[in-house]
């Protein structure tokens, strides 16, 4: 580490700082905490935390990593075996009136890269996404559509019901409705990836000074003092959190230059 301090000319690098406490007189505060997954686990219906080889997209992300603890290489948790079927749960929790009623925005787009990752590591794999609808604005249309022709990545719209396991493999099924035919279908697969939504970081430490937060948790805008920023306002990928930081930078101006 000590290297990383000699190769910064600004001297900007010191691993012995200490915490401190600042007093600063501010007109306005830009509120950018960002977000944390939804707990999985009061999603009773899909067993993440009693099957080990149900797991969220964050946790997808991690082993996906060339720096995560499989150096990359997407096996599954009970036993390390490598994935030959891998079934994506969208709106895991998500557009549910009994956990989060709204859309999280990034997880459909998430889900199609996170598969991209394994279509890429391996080529046999066959690849499910369940759905509700895919949700891919703008350009990144583009994006699901070269997704759609590959022949081992299989769509299909109707919201998992039920995860169960076959103990004898800890192979998982997953049960759901296919809403384009009606049928009722139950895939096995490896390994299944829960696509939680986001949930503002607000619901837990709330911004100071009364600031007004909607039903749920994300800040409104009000005009006041504190400005919510990225996914503190509400679900945003990385691109839309930038743009929108440059916003509430300016509506921050704004209200100290009206005080």
């Amino acid at each position: 580490m000590q290297k990383c301090a000699e190769a910064c000319e600004y001297g900007a690098i010191d691993f012995d700082m200490q915490p401190q406490e600042i007093t600063i007189k501010t007109k306005g505060i830009v509120w950018a905490t960002g977000w944390r997954p939804y707990d999985a686990s009061k999603i009773d219906n899909l067993g993440y935390g009693r099957y080990p080889n149900v797991i969220a997209n964050v946790q997808m992300e991690r082993l996906a990593s060339p720096t995560g603890p499989t150096s990359g290489e997407v096996t599954r948790p009970s036993d390390g075996k490598e994935i030959t079927r891998i079934g994506f749960v969208q709106c895991a929790g998500s557009r549910d009136e009994n956990h989060l009623p709204y859309c999280s925005a990034i997880c459909c787009l998430a889900s199609m890269k996170q598969a991209t990752y394994i279509r890429e590591r391996y080529p046999d794999a066959e690849i499910y996404i369940f759905y509700i609808d895919i949700r891919s604005p703008g350009r990144m249309e583009d994006f699901y559509v070269e997704r759609q022709d590959d022949e081992k990545l299989h769509f299909q719209r109707g919201k998992v019901a039920r995860i169960t396991e076959i103990p004898e493999t800890g192979n998982l099924i997953l049960e759901a409705e296919n809403t384009l035919t009606g049928e009722i279908t139950k895939t096995e697969v490896d390994m299944a990836v829960l696509a939680t939504g986001m949930v503002p970081n607000t619901v837990d430490d709330k911004p100071p000074l009364g600031t007004t937060l909607d039903e749920y948790g994300f800040i409104v805008n009000d005009g006041k003092g504190v400005i919510g920023a990225g996914s503190a306002l509400r679900p945003f990928d990385v691109s839309a959190s930038i743009q929108d930081a440059t916003g509430a930078a300016l509506k921050a101006m704004i209200v100290g230059a009206r005080r």
